[in-house]
């Protein structure tokens, strides 16, 4: 059936209202901030132009020689890093064993594998107190990993010869 009486308009919420204006402030605030975004951004291309333009201006020729001679010995130390970083200098173990080792103990044998980080050392000392300050000397070093004592005899002086196996932690041996 065909509604003849018209039926009252309902009205907007205040709620809704005020809802419509936040929107509307909110697309007018969004746009300025577009424009001025817009704009900085335009201010800072500009201004990154004219510094390239004056970069180029200061650089002279003689600057430039220095720059690409700084580049030269730039690529040739990257060259050289890596072999330098795999270079073992097994002169820091001498340091090492002069500064560790007791008085009383004298080392007649050294075999230094520095790859594998094992050393080999066959000594002779005056008594097993001296050889167990010794052990105990290096064991407490934090470069020495594993001290393994293999042999032990009394020789024909009434001395104690002994041989020894060290392993040492790598840092010992970088350049």
């Amino acid at each position: 059936m065909v509604d003849i009486i018209p039926r009252p308009v309902e009205q907007a919420g205040k709620w809704q209202k005020t809802l419509f204006y936040l929107l509307i402030f909110i697309v007018i605030v969004l746009i300025i901030i577009y424009f001025l975004l817009a704009n900085l951004i335009q201010n800072s291309q500009v201004y990154s132009e004219e510094l390239g333009i004056k970069i180029t201006q200061g650089r002279t020729q003689e600057r430039i020689e220095l720059e690409e001679e700084n580049i030269y010995y730039k690529n040739k130390i990257e060259a050289i890093a890596p072999f330098l970083n795999a270079h073992v200098l097994s002169s820091k173990f001498f340091d090492f064993l002069s500064a560790k080792t007791h008085p009383r103990i004298f080392f007649s044998k050294i075999n230094l594998t520095a790859k594998e980080v094992r050393i080999a050392l066959s000594g002779s000392t005056d008594s097993f107190s001296t050889l167990d300050q010794q052990l105990t000397a290096l064991n407490e070093e934090l470069l020495v990993e594993d001290v393994v004592l293999t042999n032990t005899s009394i020789n024909k002086a009434g001395g104690i010869d002994f041989d020894l196996e060290i392993s040492l932690n790598k840092k010992m041996f970088i350049y």
